[in-house]
């Protein structure tokens, strides 16, 4: 049997990078997707080892129970959890309301929270296994942009160090915190080229180390209830605002 790993949106852009590196170190990989089973698929195929794809609506509590009962009777036993799968929309502490309020905090931190004591429930005490959240570099110096999200992703900082008290031994639980890796839907190529440099390293975060770092976690038994930031030293910048928000005042600025 081959330890198993489920990473939560492993059917593209960073989950799938994750997914990729954990194959190649030879974990049988669960490829959780929403309702994206072709693009899953696909990903399955690329990777080294074998997986199989998981299909769940993160935000309903049931689908999430039936998940990891599921998952507690493979023949590749569950050990890892990436908490990759995230929800990011834009509003304002003026402006939130009760529907994406509760859609952030229930795919940003409920289930990942849920999936981390399931995960505690399935092992023996013998056992031995960890989750690793995927933050954002924003809970290290906070702005109140993108207030639902960045607000879940603030609880589930807490809630990683939190989860690492409660679930230890059996269960490791730590973070990574990266700074804008990838370009978004709504964003222009020319916004991403600024937004992406603005950190002390002055280039963008390469999305392999992301995948590196989790593994690093998932490998190092010592480490239990630590976020790694993996944002360039962009969290010691303390901008008052979201980097994409940053590089469009300059933007217009020097326009």
């Amino acid at each position: 049997m081959t330890d198993g790993v489920l990473v939560t949106a492993g059917n593209n852009r960073i989950g799938r990078k994750i997914a990729e590196r954990l194959s190649q170190a030879g974990f049988y990989i669960y490829l959780h997707h929403h309702d994206s089973e072709i693009e899953a698929n696909e990903t399955l195929a690329g990777l080294d080892g074998q997986g199989e794809s998981i299909m769940c609506d993160l935000s309903d509590y049931q689908q999430v129970e039936d998940m990891i009962a599921g998952l507690a009777c493979v023949d590749n036993p569950l050990k890892h959890i990436i908490n990759n799968a995230s929800l990011f929309s834009a509003d304002q502490a003026t402006d939130f309301n009760e529907q994406s309020f509760a859609a952030h905090m229930n795919i940003n931190l409920r289930s990942p929270m849920q999936l981390a004591r399931g995960l505690d429930k399935m092992l023996e005490n013998s056992e031995r296994g960890s989750v690793v959240n995927i933050l954002d570099s924003k809970v290290f110096s906070l702005n109140a942009d993108f207030f639902s999200y960045t607000l879940s992703k603030h609880g589930l900082f807490g809630a990683t160090e939190m989860m690492a008290q409660a679930l230890s031994p059996k269960v490791r639980v730590n973070g990574i915190a990266p700074g804008l890796t990838l370009i978004s839907e709504s964003q222009s190529d020319e916004n991403f080229e600024l937004a992406s440099h603005l950190n002390f390293v002055g280039a963008p975060i390469n999305v392999n180390d992301i995948a590196n770092s989790v593994l690093h976690l998932i490998n190092s038994a010592s480490i239990n209830g630590a976020v790694l930031p993996v944002d360039g030293g962009q969290k010691m910048m303390n901008f008052t605002k979201d980097v994409v928000d940053v590089a469009t005042g300059i933007l217009e600025k020097n326009k």
